[in-house]
């Protein structure tokens, strides 16, 4: 028997001692080593939101956008946000009004349409066995979880133009819910109630503080990125993080850049302008960008050259599929990491019903191995084969097995 060598034995420490929800998922190896900068996204990375709360607030910013500028009915005033419905992941088909699961071939697994789900014929009559293109531009992801307003508000208008039989763009009405949910995010009602009520909207955690410092203290560069103005950014992290530092949190990044509106930061050409940190006023700039800066827009090509960084060198987290993760990996080669806030909850769940999967697992291979005993039984009798009064008497035996085991399968799931 070989002996744990000495990293063996941190890990297992390590693997005990942190909590399954606070573990990280690696799909592909990452050396450290070779890491010089990590980049960091602001919203739902580093400043932890209270989703119920703020996505009610968008919620109700978004009612009265869509009256106010779009002269919707009144009535949607009686709508009330519902925060279970939209998850990251599922797709909309902005052209049907239909909501849907799919697996990562595009079958559709669970499908609704607004929030009344469909029958199990229903569906396989509407969908079939044949997958969905998901690259066609009627289907939206839900990339992020700033999307549970604009996804429960289009789900019910899509109900609500049903239950009064009124025929309705369903196209015309996503794109029409999409811009005031944008506006919204851009004008100050919003984020200006999120920065004088952060208690109400933010949370804070010391734990990412920690993080970030040890990083420094392995020789980590640490660069803040994010689409939020500097204003909101400032009193963001402020809330989020200057109770556990002894210094603004600012002095803990070795770049900031905000308003850097990504994805098109990793693909486009824009300039960037340095920001006065003490009143926010934005100066055009034309020199080299440089540690301990602070920026607004830019590109990441800029900063790969001035910063004299690979792309394999750079680290990036942020918790949007496709701005954060995907236009980093097909376009520049950052290595990325995916914050999913939702896996905290999720992976005890799975955890505690490991038990139940297995016991699943268990009946349905006695199940297979039945139903094969059941087969070589009607070969035999259908074949004339033998005692036909012993094979039929043992056949439905079997038959009264499975029977069993379907029902005890139909009680655990």
């Amino acid at each position: 028997m070989i002996a744990p060598t000495k990293i063996q034995k941190v890990i297992k420490m390590t693997e005990k001692s942190v909590s399954s929800d606070c573990k990280i998922f690696v799909n592909r190896t990452l050396n450290m080593n070779s890491i010089k900068m990590i980049g960091f996204d602001m919203d739902y990375t580093l400043v932890t939101y209270n989703v119920p709360a703020f996505e009610a607030k968008a919620y109700e910013i978004l009612k009265e956008k869509l009256i106010r500028e779009y002269k919707y009915p009144v009535v949607i005033r009686d709508f009330v946000f519902q925060n279970d419905f939209i998850i990251r992941g599922l797709v909309i088909d902005t052209e049907t009004g239909d909501f849907l699961k799919v697996n990562r071939y595009g079958f559709v697994r669970i499908a609704s349409h607004g929030t009344r789900f469909y029958g199990f014929e229903e569906q396989k009559e509407k969908y079939g066995p044949n997958g969905i293109d998901m690259s066609d531009s009627r289907y939206y992801i839900v990339h992020t979880l700033f999307s549970q307003a604009e996804g429960c508000m289009y789900a019910q208008l899509v109900d609500y133009y049903d239950s009064i039989s009124q025929k309705v763009n369903y196209r015309q009405l996503f794109l029409e819910v999409r811009k005031c949910l944008n506006d919204a995010h851009q004008e100050e009602e919003l984020k200006g109630d999120v920065a004088k009520h952060p208690e109400k909207y933010l949370i804070k955690d010391q734990r990412i503080v920690d993080a970030l410092i040890k990083f420094k203290k392995f020789g980590k560069k640490l660069a803040l990125i994010t689409n939020s103005d500097y204003e909101y950014s400032r009193k963001a992290m402020e809330y989020c993080f200057n109770p556990y530092l002894k210094m603004p949190w600012q002095k803990l990044f070795d770049l900031v850049i905000v308003a850097s509106n990504k994805p098109e930061y990793f693909t486009a050409r824009n300039r960037y302008q340095k920001v006065d940190p003490e009143t926010g006023l934005l100066s055009n700039f034309y020199g080299q960008i440089e540690w301990g800066g602070l920026y607004q827009g830019g590109n990441a090509s800029i900063l790969e050259k001035h910063l004299d960084l690979k792309p394999s060198e750079i680290l990036y987290l942020g918790d949007h599929i496709l701005g954060d993760v995907v236009t980093l990996k097909e376009t520049i080669g950052w290595r990325t990491g995916l914050v999913v806030q939702e896996l905290a909850e999720e992976v005890p769940i799975l955890e505690k019903t490991q038990l139940l999967h297995q016991k699943i697992s268990d009946l349905m291979a006695e199940k297979e191995r039945l139903e094969d005993q059941s087969l070589e039984l009607r070969e035999k009798m259908w074949l004339k084969a033998g005692d036909q009064d012993s094979a039929r008497k043992k056949w439905e035996e079997i038959k009264a097995k499975l029977i069993k085991v379907d029902d005890e399968v139909r009680d655990l799931i």
